[in-house]
């Protein structure tokens, strides 16, 4: 059968409604993967905020971040892959938004460190939002300007704001974009712009080169799972997922809050071991 790679998103899929790795996940995740099983994560979150709630797994592979940004270390964060945008590219954008009164978050590497950017005096009730819920946060760096070269750039808002925000950003020659709800807020949506090729699709396709695996299995919850379930060759959504999701998954497992990806890994993944 050869190599298989289980890969899983975090958020509303392994970690439970408190956006923590329970035990008996843990349990059942790094006893298999003792046992040989090839395990990690892809996820919207930075290898900041994702390292600090998956210690428990031991990762021994590469784990897709920011949706395929970024290919990095689960344990160390160093970096296998990254995808960010060029100098004209960047300028291009920050132009667009600039002369549409938008003044998003922005996600860098400024000098190998990891960095949140906005412009201070334009904060939005989403990005008030975004700082209130990342107090004492490091990366946070408030600026008048942007810089050369970033990411992605996040805009954080209801969903009306942002459906009404895409047609001024209609470049997409030169970067992708999706909406996402916020998994911990009923009323928040997260807009993301990144580059074509960082997508969760493309980062998990990564990892598969690097772990020598031949078969994709993977689970989701949200709509940036789609990609992913895409090029995977069994895809099961958790029973919280989305109705879209379900409906692309090959079948439905337990929910996030009942350990529904280790317990259909300590079931079945025997199988491809």
């Amino acid at each position: 059968m050869g190599k298989t790679l289980f890969i899983s998103d975090l958020d509303g899929t392994l970690l439970d409604s408190n956006a923590k790795i329970s035990p008996v996940t843990a349990g059942i995740i790094n006893n298999l993967i003792d046992a040989g099983l090839i395990f990690t994560y892809a996820t919207a979150r930075s290898f900041h905020t994702a390292s600090r709630i998956t210690g428990d797994i031991n990762f021994k592979y590469p784990a897709v971040h920011h949706n395929g940004v970024f290919i990095q270390d689960p344990v160390n964060g160093d970096y296998f892959d990254k995808c960010v945008f060029d100098r004209d590219i960047t300028a291009q954008i920050i132009k667009t938004l600039r002369d549409n009164k938008l003044y998003p978050l922005v996600y860098a590497l400024i000098d190998g460190r990891e960095r949140v950017s906005w412009i201070g005096g334009k904060e939005t009730d989403g990005i008030k939002f975004y700082l209130k819920t990342r107090q004492n946060d490091i990366r946070l760096r408030e600026v008048q300007d942007y810089g050369e070269f970033f990411a992605l750039a996040f805009i954080v808002g209801t969903h009306r704001e942002l459906e009404q925000i895409l047609p001024v950003l209609n470049v997409g020659a030169h970067f992708d974009w999706h909406i996402l709800a916020d998994t911990y807020s009923g009323d928040k949506y997260w807009l993301e712009i990144m580059r074509f090729d960082a997508q969760k699709d493309k980062g998990v396709l990564k990892v598969k080169k690097v772990t020598g695996a031949d078969r994709i299995i993977c689970f989701g919850d949200n709509i940036n799972d789609l990609p992913m379930f895409n090029i995977s060759d069994e895809s099961y959504a958790v029973d919280n997922a989305l109705a879209e999701v379900k409906k692309r998954a090959a079948d439905v497992i337990g929910s996030n809050g009942d350990d529904g990806v280790a317990k259909w890994l300590e079931k079945n993944a025997h199988k491809y071991l």
